[in-house]
């Protein structure tokens, strides 16, 4: 069972794709943006300020440069198709700007799942491309007889019965598909999640998802 994401409002929402929106990247096949034009687009669609924009792209990349530069061998050795580049790009998705608020995967996370998905994607084409593009050179993960499942935990109860008044809301029932919008983070080790569930009291609440082929 894949999982998804999505906002009862959205349209189609049981056939929604990213493929819907291939014509946004139609021009980065012929010019890779940069990351420091990414880094630009995104956040000027949420401070709508060209100088606070560039500040905020600037401590990004001065940060991911502080953290890969020094690993940047032992980085190639595991990863053979990343250029610096590339581990630039990687990085600058987990990196917390000076104002939490904006950092790279909030606004990434929060326009992917937009009611207005069309311009959320538009808001972030030109990282989105990139990041998707770093991605792929990374080495896929395969489970194994030791770790054969992911994780993930959030920090709410999902629905897991069909909800006849609204019909649009996919309960989390096995056998029905669904797909995460937003980049998904999960581990092969259950306890590196626990910490995303959420607390009430003494008691941790919320929904951990095991995730593979034979579940």
């Amino acid at each position: 069972m894949s999982l998804n994401y999505y906002f009862e409002e959205e349209e189609n929402s049981r056939e929604e794709s990213l493929n819907n929106y291939k014509y946004l990247f139609t021009n980065y096949e012929s010019k890779m943006p940069t990351l420091e034009e990414a880094l630009n687009q995104i956040f000027k669609s949420v401070v709508f300020d060209e100088a606070k924009a560039k500040s905020l792209t600037d401590d990004i990349i001065g940060k991911c440069k502080q953290a890969i530069d020094p690993k940047f061998n032992a980085i190639k050795q595991k990863y053979k198709n990343i250029s610096i580049n590339d581990a630039y790009i990687i990085c600058s998705y987990t990196c917390e700007s000076y104002e939490g608020k904006y950092s790279p995967y909030k606004i990434l996370n929060k326009n992917l799942v937009s009611n207005d998905r069309k311009q959320g994607v538009a808001n972030i084409s030109k990282y989105l491309y990139i990041f998707l593009k770093a991605l792929r050179k990374l080495e896929r993960y395969y489970p194994s007889e030791k770790n054969k499942y992911l994780y993930r935990c959030i920090s709410h109860k999902v629905s897991l019965k069909e909800d006849p008044k609204n019909d649009k809301l996919i309960p989390y029932i096995n056998g029905n598909q669904k797909t995460f919008w937003g980049f998904t983070s999960t581990s092969p080790n259950p306890k590196m999640t626990i910490n995303f569930l959420g607390k009430k009291e003494q008691m941790k609440t919320g929904t951990i998802f095991t995730l593979g082929d034979d579940v």
